[in-house]
């Protein structure tokens, strides 16, 4: 039977704009006095620790989580996770992890109990987890999943941690690869519906598992998948808290790349619909910080609905959290549902206590549109030709744009949409 996933504890719900860190690159630096202050100022952050991390630097992550809560109580910690792949030979780190792999024959391996592991279509000498069912059972009479949740609740969540939760990485709603999944000595196809029934199956157990083990927690996950069209995955409806969109804006394999904004929004929505509460998504855009255009139209598409932003430079990769004007704006909390249609002329709207945010869907062109009353826009130093504090009631925007605007006066409301619904295409 399948554990149900309920709030670990409620909190009033976080003002708008709502700040993300998906802070899982080297070099991992959180023991360091300027890198917490970054993170403090975040609303979540994703960390990456390792067995032994800080000892050289005279902490631990508990510790860096201390003082960065230190400084920002409310910031929410989450520690990074991965049982879908290691790489193969481990770091040293986790030689322990290693043998007790390879021991027990919980590599996915191309038929029967090897010894061919099969490859990640990450490469780099990174293998699949037999995360299903069918793997061997220890001693104990554990399967991969279930050990391995006692083996991290144990490392990363000690009884009193201020973490507030686990990252789970790769949390597809499908496998990537072929492999002897029911160890059966037949090569399964990874599209088969039932080996992808049997991923899910021992995903839902290793969560369950982790959720058991970490009472009071919240678990969240890499759910960067999850909103293709053709995706199912009734085993995670409810499942986690919360989990990263990653790079949904920025790469060739962004779905707003090859598909298009509006087939990028019903990936969104599709994907934190299937989130339980607190429902702590994260969409994350790599791009640019120079690019202030390219910034603002992933900023304001986030606020179309209700996650936080995420940006990374896409120099500097998982590392860093790079500072924009807007992130300075007080919008509050929303006062309109997030859009299912445009608002004019092809563009959507999104209105707050304090402001508004309007975006310019990629291929819809460069586009003027009228206000019903003179919004501020932003006092900013990096854009100033855009964010220049001036009141206006005449924006334009040029194709795949965005902008934030301020209000003087209580709310009104927009008008209605004046164009067609969202679909996926």
């Amino acid at each position: 039977m399948f554990l149900l996933m309920l709030p670990a504890r409620a909190f009033p719900a976080d003002p708008f704009p709502r700040l993300g860190g998906y802070l899982i690159g080297n070099p991992k630096d959180y023991w360091d006095a300027a890198s917490q202050r970054q993170i403090a100022r975040l609303d979540i952050a994703v960390l990456n620790p390792y067995p032994g991390w800080g000892v050289d630097h005279g902490t631990s992550i508990e510790q860096a989580v201390r003082s960065i809560k230190a400084i920002n109580p409310k910031t929410r910690i989450f520690l990074y996770v991965i049982a879908e792949s290691r790489a193969f030979p481990s770091p040293s780190a986790w030689a322990d992890l290693q043998a007790k792999l390879d021991g027990e024959g919980w590599w996915l391996y191309k038929r029967g109990a090897g010894p061919d592991k099969v490859l990640s279509d990450f490469g780099n000498e990174t293998y699949i987890l037999n995360i299903t069912r069918f793997a061997p059972r220890d001693a104990g009479g554990r399967t991969f999943a279930e050990w391995f949740a006692d083996y991290i609740a144990t490392r990363y969540v000690p009884q009193g941690s201020l973490v507030d939760g686990l990252y789970v990485d790769n949390v597809f709603w499908s496998p990537r690869r072929d492999g002897d999944w029911n160890r059966d000595g037949v090569t399964d196809s990874h599209t088969n519906p039932l080996v992808r029934t049997w991923f899910r199956q021992g995903y839902r157990t290793l969560l369950d598992a982790l959720s058991a083990r970490t009472p009071g927690k919240y678990l969240v996950g890499n759910v960067a998948d999850w909103g293709h069209v053709e995706a199912s995955f009734p085993e995670y409806q409810g499942l986690l808290n919360g989990g990263v969109l990653e790079a949904m804006i920025g790469q060739p394999y962004s779905v707003e790349t090859w598909a298009g904004w509006r087939a990028m929004l019903a990936w969104y929505r599709k994907t934190t619909a299937a989130m339980a509460q607190p429902k702590l998504a994260i969409f994350n855009q790599i791009g640019d910080p120079s690019d202030y255009q390219g910034f603002r139209y992933g900023f304001a598409s986030c606020l179309m609905d209700d996650a936080y932003y995420s940006f990374t430079d896409r120099a500097a990769g998982y590392h860093g959290v790079p500072w924009f004007d807007e992130y300075e704006v007080a919008l509050g909390q929303p006062v309109s549902a997030p859009p299912v249609a445009a608002w004019s002329a092809g563009v959507f709207r999104r209105d707050f206590e304090g402001g508004i945010a309007l975006v310019n869907p990629k291929g819809n062109g460069a586009r003027d549109v009228v206000l019903e009353t003179a919004f501020a826009t932003l006092k900013g130093s990096q854009d100033p030709s855009v964010n220049s504090g001036q009141n206006v009631r005449r924006v334009h925007l040029k194709d795949r744009d965005g902008i934030i605007l301020l209000r003087s006066a209580a709310p009104i409301p927009p008008s209605p949409p004046r164009d067609i619904r969202i679909d996926s295409q």
